[in-house]
């Protein structure tokens, strides 16, 4: 009897031992990742985040060891994919396309500049030039095609350079244009390149575009007259970095009353009507400098074509498998006073 006792006892006090390991051990990791999350501010002081810095903007990978691998800021700026849109809606405001349908044997009376905002991008440039010209041509569509090459050292403005290539394009007997990314190719050969009669056209609508679903994104792929473009004074030269000139775009054609077009129900192949292939490997400069969010979110009533100051440095007709383009070397002029963010500052 008193061998059993001696043995339960004994058990007893093995399983208070582990209870109270283990305790232990759980208060050891959680002051451990306690520490961890200190130290993520002090280890990237040298890196400029976006007014403030937390946990909740930025991405955080540990390795095994429980050691902080890498901190990647979560993109704050490019337009969420709103979780509540209303995909029927879009399709039921544009139920009425009987105006698409003017397939013809012939070309028309209409010239379209596609205009495409361009920085080192020659791999999908060797492969954009030649399948818009087929598409285009199968489509019995007048097209010019315009590489707006930005040359300067400033950061990227791809919509200074829409406003650009617009002004020579208006010069060179085209009607429309269509302010239309490298990356984006349409697969759907029933897409709608015709000349916007009506209102703008957006033909990468959020119904269709891989990528982008929110009810007011105008981007990738939009047509309009001349008349309408100049009508709007064009994009806002402000935008110097990537995201948000077209939701901009969006407020001047609102504020105009302009209704954009989209296509309804008769295009079937929903988020596969497009190839998009930017890589991982092509950087986007998200960066915001002083005063930069501020601007990007408000509406820009001063600037556009009536203030776009810019230099054509060279201009090549270039042709890509037999199939031609313009490419056109531009230097954008920044003034510093309004837009101090148009160059990033010099690392030390």
């Amino acid at each position: 009897m008193h061998y059993f006792k001696l043995k339960n006892r004994i058990i007893l006090y093995l399983f208070m031992l582990l209870l109270t390991l283990l305790f232990g051990k759980l208060l050891f990791v959680s002051k451990e990742c306690k520490n961890l999350k200190n130290q993520i501010p002090s280890i990237h002081q040298n890196v400029i985040f976006p007014d403030f810095f937390n946990l909740n903007d930025h991405i955080v990978e540990f390795d095994d060891s429980n050691q902080i691998r890498k901190v990647k800021q979560r993109n704050v700026v490019e337009p969420i994919v709103a979780p509540d849109i209303n995909l029927e809606k879009i399709v039921s405001e544009n139920k009425d396309t009987s105006y698409l349908h003017q397939k013809s044997d012939f070309y028309g009376p209409h010239r379209l500049a596609i205009i495409v905002p361009y920085r080192n991008r020659f791999e999908e440039m060797k492969e954009f030039v030649p399948y818009m010209h087929k598409y285009l041509n199968a489509k019995k569509i007048n097209h010019n095609i315009y590489i707006m090459n930005q040359v300067d050292k400033h950061r990227f403005n791809r919509a200074s350079l829409i406003n650009t290539g617009f002004l020579i394009a208006r010069n060179e007997s085209c009607d429309y244009i269509a302010m239309h990314d490298v990356d984006l190719m349409p697969l759907n050969p029933n897409l709608n390149y015709n000349y916007p009669e009506l209102g703008p056209f957006h033909v990468a609508a959020p119904n269709l575009h891989p990528k982008y679903h929110y009810s007011t994104f105008v981007g990738g792929i939009l047509l309009l007259s001349v008349d309408q473009f100049e009508e709007l004074n064009g994009l806002s030269n402000i935008f110097w970095g990537w995201g948000r000139e077209d939701d901009e775009f969006y407020m001047r054609i609102s504020d105009k009353g302009f209704k954009v077009y989209r296509h309804g129900d008769e295009i079937l192949t929903g988020f596969n009507t497009f190839k998009h292939f930017h890589g991982p490997e092509r950087k986007r400069d998200y960066v915001k400098l002083p005063g930069q969010k501020k601007a990007m979110f408000s509406r820009d009533r001063v600037t556009g074509l009536s203030t776009l100051e810019y230099n054509i440095v060279k201009r090549q007709e270039i042709y890509i498998d037999g199939y031609h383009c313009s490419v056109i070397d531009v230097e954008l002029k920044c003034d510093l006073n309004a837009t101090p963010w148009c160059d990033l500052p010099v690392s030390t």
